[in-house]
């Protein structure tokens, strides 16, 4: 017979049994007996447990496991039980509605129980008991679980309300359903979904579900891992996480935003298992902001595994990863066909490269542990001409590889997912692009999207970190420079005397910002395109004339892609007295991430990003410049802004950059950041006076004219305008914005 190990062990375990207030479990004597226990408590080395309506002892060491996940019997119904223990939880309820008013519900427990058994299998069970505050929590009776039933089975333990009247409503095991998911028109695997509606609900109802998942068929007994988080978008009044292993092994895991005191486990070794349990109070919930970054970068959470690093898994994975990576004929008869004409290897690159794009079309067929982390083999995926970001991948990889190019498919968590946990052995990846070793450096394509030319991919992969299986390495995939995801307008503008505005626009795009527009344009047909130009032109003014709305064909990949746009705008200056007053149309900027005066979260977004505007305004015959804004330069770690007026005869030149060259702006340079954009925005906004030279009698005394004072006004009004500021901007880049 083994005992607990030594004192601190011990502290442990009474300290767990005497502060929380444990749920039913399971205690397994040391002759291996199961019994079954409603509550369990310690107190003088005994450990007090009630089975079958009595209260019964053991001594601490007669046991060898005691586990919160596992029931002795499979019971085909669900429990069925009165007000009970959930009575004990209105009070707590009731606090937290009346310190977060706001809330729509309120998670008053979260229980997870993860157990990891000998035979490698595996049984989580789940607990939730949630507050119905206001009408839009209605949905919380909704349930649905998703399981693969080659893997899992899926039992639900109890399903149930309290409402106010202090009625309890239980779910009936006729009115569980379990159905095929649908799996869309890009994703297909085997998983099934358990559903049901819980009866009963109204506001200010307790709604408690449990249920045990139960991996009766891991896709390997070694990958035993999991993740939780502390906090969600409700108020939460109890969270806790138990993990149980068999004492032979060891669990490894990984806090995230969680306190040293909180990140540290409470640990019970009996003498078959060890069990570690994390737990928080009363956290608030998290409250959006705009430009915000991923929940799972800011929610204390916590990760867990059998694998204290990824060598085990590369193990694993790189055999399959040379099954899946054969260069078969097929392959080279594909790929002497399409780079038959090119000239240099970079033509070659991106000839492979946009036929993975355009010609593999995107269909998700996930099975096992090899389709999800290294694809299907590339000769299948080539003949199917199908596949999804790994099966994309490996073909592109193979291809290169074939003329002489180094690649490799590594995984990846795009940053819109948020950081991928990688000091952990844990899959925490959900996309697959290129890795490319040529000349001394180290490039990335993604062959998932279609529009991108080379050597541009997907903005969403930038700054995440890639796992290459093969190499055993992990390296950050770059933040490519503003300039590499840009947009350049040359606008040519002529006003009229009566403020009629002929705008005469070219775009030339590059990068995300490129593929964007190219995929907007390539969806739509002439004629809509011109609709959609239509719709934005009016918003300007009502009155207008659309003479030109064209770009270049969206499927010539040698092509940089432009677009060209020509309109007239009727009186759209306004007039008064001896002024013109002209607002530059899609002049205007706006920051809706600085619209908060402070911040709990940083500002994130997708990429860097940078636009440039070159106009050249006309002047109206018998008008001159009054007014023309200050220039303004504004030179950050985060934004890069320049914008400079210059008057040249009857011809007005206005040249503006800004530029975005980082994603993430912490907390405490967001008030200067903030300030930085206010005055970009500020200047944005300003117009430009005309005055008329000679204007007749009848309107110099008109009412309605701007004063020579409002015109100072205007001027003295404008902010300082040299900054040199340590504040952070990154602007998230628009896909699809077209002026």
């Amino acid at each position: 017979m083994r005992t607990l190990r030594n004192n601190s062990i011990l502290s442990c375990f009474l300290y767990i049994l005497l502060s929380a207030n444990l749920q039913a479990g399971v205690i397994t004597t040391s002759t291996g007996e199961p019994i079954e226990a409603s509550s369990i408590s310690y107190k003088n080395g005994q450990i007090y447990f009630n089975s079958a309506s009595e209260t019964k002892s053991l001594d601490r060491r007669d046991i060898r496991d005691i586990s919160f996940s596992a029931k002795t019997t499979q019971k085909k119904d669900i429990s069925v039980s009165d007000a009970g223990d959930l009575a004990n939880y209105v009070e707590k309820a009731n606090g937290l509605a009346a310190k977060y008013p706001d809330a729509q519900y309120i998670k008053v427990l979260s229980e997870s129980n993860a157990r990891y058994r000998h035979d490698g299998t595996n049984i989580y069970r789940q607990r939730s008991i949630s507050y119905v505050a206001k009408d839009e929590a209605l949905g919380l009776a909704h349930v649905s679980l998703d399981f693969d039933p080659n893997r899992e089975k899926v039992k639900i333990i109890h399903a149930r309300c309290l409402t106010p009247e202090g009625e309890v409503h239980n779910l009936k095991s006729d009115q569980i359903k379990i159905s095929k998911n649908t799996s869309g028109s890009v994703y297909f695997n085997d998983e099934q979904s358990i559903s049901f509606t819980i009866p009963g609900v109204t506001v200010g109802s307790l709604v408690d579900y449990s249920y045990e998942t139960e991996e009766f068929n891991p896709f390997d007994a070694n990958l035993f891992a999991g993740r939780c988080y502390f906090q969600s978008s409700c108020p939460i009044g109890e969270k806790i996480l138990r993990v149980s292993v068999p004492t032979e092994r060891k669990l490894y895991y990984v806090a995230k935003n969680l306190d040293e005191k909180d990140a540290a486990p409470t640990i019970i070794e009996a003498v078959d298992s060890i069990l570690y349990t994390w737990k928080k109070t009363d956290m608030a919930p998290v409250i959006g902001e705009p430009a915000m970054p991923p929940f799972r970068d800011i929610a204390p959470s916590l990760y867990y595994s059998l694998q204290k690093d990824h060598k085990y898994l590369n193990a694993k994975l790189k055999p399959m990863y040379e099954k899946r990576s054969v260069l078969t004929d097929d392959i080279k008869a594909k790929v002497d066909e399409l780079i038959k004409d090119c000239k240099t290897l970079n033509e070659k690159i991106a000839k492979l490269y946009y036929f993975c794009q355009q010609e593999i079309r995107y269909i998700s067929i996930k099975a096992n542990m090899a389709s999800n982390q290294l694809g299907h083999p590339a000769d299948e995926t080539l003949k199917n001409k199908y596949g999804d970001c790994t099966d994309k991948g490996m073909l592109l990889s193979v291809m290169l590889n074939y003329i002489g190019v180094e690649a490799y498919p590594v995984l990846i968590l795009t940053n819109r997912a948020g950081r991928s946990v990688r000091d952990l052995g844990i899959f925490d990846d959900n996309h697959c692009i290129t890795e490319i070793h040529l000349d001394g450096r180290i490039f990335y394509l993604d062959s998932t999207a279609t529009d991108y030319r080379f050597p541009y991919f997907r903005l969403d992969d930038h700054e995440t970190n890639a796992r290459n299986i093969v190499l055993e390495t992990q390296r950050t995939v770059p933040l490519p420079p503003p300039e590499d995801n840009a947009q350049l307008s040359v606008c040519k503008i002529k006003l009229e005397p009566d403020g009629t505005t002929h705008i005469d626009t070219e775009h030339t795009y590059n990068g995300p910002t490129e593929a964007s527009i190219r995929g907007y344009a390539r969806n739509l047909k002439p004629e809509e395109y011109e609709k959609a130009i239509r719709q934005s032109v009016s918003g300007q003014t009502a009155d207008y004339k659309l003479e030109l709305a064209t770009h270049t064909n969206p499927l010539d990949f040698d092509t940089q892609f432009r677009s060209h746009t020509a309109y007239t705008l009727n009186r759209f200056a306004p007039k008064s007295g001896k002024y013109m007053i002209f607002s530059i149309p899609y002049f205007e900027l706006r920051f809706p991430e600085v619209s908060l005066q402070k911040r709990n979260y940083p500002i994130q977004y997708v990429t860097s990003r940078q636009e440039t505007d070159q106009l050249a305004i006309k002047i109206p015959e018998g008008y001159s410049v009054k007014y023309l804004p200050p220039a303004l330069r504004v030179q950050s770690p985060y934004v890069e802004f320049e914008i400079i007026y210059d008057q040249q005869g009857d011809e007005i030149d206005i040249t503006r950059k800004l530029a975005f060259p980082r994603r993430y702006i912490p907390v405490e340079d967001y008030e200067s950041y903030k300030s930085d954009l206010e005055k970009i925005a500020y200047s944005s906004k300003q117009k430009i006076f005309l005055e008329q030279k000679q204007i007749s009698k009848t309107n110099k005394t008109d009412e309605n004219s701007v004063s020579e004072n409002e015109i100072k006004e205007t001027d003295t009004a404008i902010p300082n305008t040299d900054t040199n500021s340590s504040d952070t901007a990154n602007l998230e880049n628009v896909e699809g914005a077209q002026k």
